[in-house]
């Protein structure tokens, strides 16, 4: 069942009435006045205003009422055909009266048109929010990290001034390579050097025999020989005189 409301000239119920059950008209100069429509809420299923002449006016409290009469989700249309009319205030009108879906056009003759919907959902309708935030899993803790700048005005410690002449003279002396105390033989496996140094201060110590006898023993030695008293040896033997 289609019911329509036309607000415009007689020339539009031939047009609407062949589409329509039932069907209410309003001249477009009842509407240039305040007015209160004689129709229950959500009556027309379609709702058709056409404003001829060169100034269309319709008052301010018509919309409104418009989208009383209005099933929900119903349209509107509205045209006119002044070429210097303000189209967004007629835009505004239909969005402040509460129309959704607005939109609007113009034909090659001239014509302007605006269409409109009322919405599906009630005035006042209010929908519940969940406002419970999601859980999510804590950040791991950032890992500290000392930042050095060049520019932090910091001078920098003399290492010089670390320590005066009195702890310099009391530091402790360094071991040597081996890591044996002075007076010490080389190790048996030594490789720092002792070993070679030993045996060469033990050559050079050695005295060295004038005669080439002193190997024979006391009977072949001199008076002054530094091996009276010892025990024959071999030639070439290695003797420690204490």
């Amino acid at each position: 069942k289609m019911s329509v409301l036309v607000i415009g000239d007689a020339s539009l119920l031939a047009r609407s009435a062949s589409a329509a059950s039932s069907l209410h008209f309003v001249p477009c100069t009842a509407a240039a006045a305040e007015m209160k429509l004689p129709l229950p809420a959500e009556w027309a299923s379609s709702v058709v205003i056409d404003l001829p002449g060169a100034k269309p006016e319709i008052h301010r409290s018509v919309m409104p009422d418009v989208l009383r009469v209005m099933a929900k989700g119903a349209k509107v249309s509205i045209s006119h055909r002044d070429k210097d009319a303000d189209t967004k205030a007629w835009i505004d009108r239909l969005v402040f009266a509460g129309f959704v879906d607005v939109s609007e056009s113009k034909s090659f003759d001239g014509i302007w048109q605006a269409t409109a919907c009322k919405p599906v959902w009630d005035a006042g309708a209010a929908v519940p929010l969940s406002l419970k935030k999601k859980k999510t899993a804590a950040p791991a803790p950032a890992k500290k990290v000392w930042t050095i700048s060049g520019d932090d005005g910091d001078d920098l410690m003399d290492q010089d001034t670390l320590l005066n002449d009195e702890e310099l003279k009391a530091a402790p002396k360094a071991v040597d390579d081996c890591e044996m105390a002075e007076g010490r033989k080389a190790c048996k496996n030594c490789s720092c050097g002792r070993a070679e140094a030993e045996a060469a201060g033990d050559a050079a110590a050695a005295p060295t025999s004038a005669c080439g006898s002193c190997y024979l023993g006391d009977g072949f030695r001199c008076a002054g020989c530094p091996y009276r008293g010892m025990p024959p040896f071999k030639p070439g033997e290695r003797v420690t005189i204490d």
